[in-house]
């Protein structure tokens, strides 16, 4: 697996949210497996933290159903989704060399509306020993000008909200409205810049926001360049439901699809991924 990327806190140049837009010729491939708990490998997890309740995924690598049949590949490029075809390279090839970045995403849901992650596939490490259990989805504040913040999703976030409102269009489908800005932490920032962040996690959250079977036609309607179009389906937060997102670079585009250019999109380099 290569290095984790840690995106950084310094903005992007200051023009950017407004200005810059993603390139049309930068891609990547993202394959979904949903991930459901095994209790028989391990009993459900749930308790009381601080008066809220909370459920947890499985802490051992091998106390989790994978269901490989419905695991779903799709070409990011340009801000829009694509099936690649039966011929296509991304299919004749083993992936593995060109893995950006993985993410291992449970909703907590109906216990409470927070998302829990990993930075890796959760049936490959003992969560508890290599990364000291799961982490409930965060944000860095970044600042973009006198009255614009982007909100940098991550797992080691200072921050339990987002830096500005959420937008209509992608809040509550993509975020659950636990995560929305509060005014009375943070009064003066009332401009929403969108959403950055790391890219697995940013490919996640569509994936809860329909059932399974309705996520290709969700991510080929609603995804468009720095944008979200919301869509009419009821949300996909359901008990127990995991994903494992893995995002790789694109083997057919290899001048648009590098590591560089995937650092620059979830640093925000190209505009928000969601914009406001």
């Amino acid at each position: 697996m290569p290095p984790k990327h840690t995106p950084s806190k310094e903005a992007a140049p200051a023009s950017s949210p407004t200005t810059r837009q993603i390139p049309s010729d930068i891609s990547c491939l993202i394959l979904y497996e949903p991930l459901e708990p095994n209790y028989e490998k391990q009993p459900i997890r749930k308790g009381m933290n601080g008066g809220n309740r909370y459920w947890a995924p499985p802490n051992r690598k091998n106390a989790y159903h994978r269901n490989n049949t419905r695991a779903e590949l799709f070409r990011w490029i340009g801000g829009r989704v694509q099936v690649p075809a039966a011929n296509d390279v991304s299919r004749q090839r083993k992936l593995d060399a060109y893995q950006y970045a993985v993410a291992t995403v449970f909703t907590q849901f109906p216990d409470t509306d927070h998302l829990l992650a990993v930075p890796f596939h959760a049936e490959t490490r003992n969560v508890d020993e290599v990364y000291g259990g799961w982490k409930v989805l965060s944000f860095n504040h970044v600042q973009h000008g006198t009255n614009r913040t982007l909100s940098q999703v991550d797992l080691a976030g200072d921050q339990a909200r987002l830096a500005a409102p959420g937008s209509g269009e992608w809040m509550p489908q993509l975020l659950p409205r636990i995560y929305d800005y509060d005014s009375n932490l943070t009064p003066d920032r009332t401009t929403s810049a969108g959403l950055v962040g790391s890219l697995p996690i940013l490919f996640a959250l569509p994936a809860f926001s329909a059932r399974q079977d309705e996520l290709s036609q969700v991510l080929r309607t609603c995804l468009r360049p720095n944008k979200w179009l919301p869509h009419p389906h009821n949300h996909g937060h359901f008990q127990g439901r995991g994903m494992v997102v893995t995002v790789y670079r694109d083997p057919a585009n290899p001048k648009g699809s590098t590591k560089a250019n995937l650092d620059r999109l979830q640093d925000g380099y190209f505009g928000p991924f969601y914009q406001p």
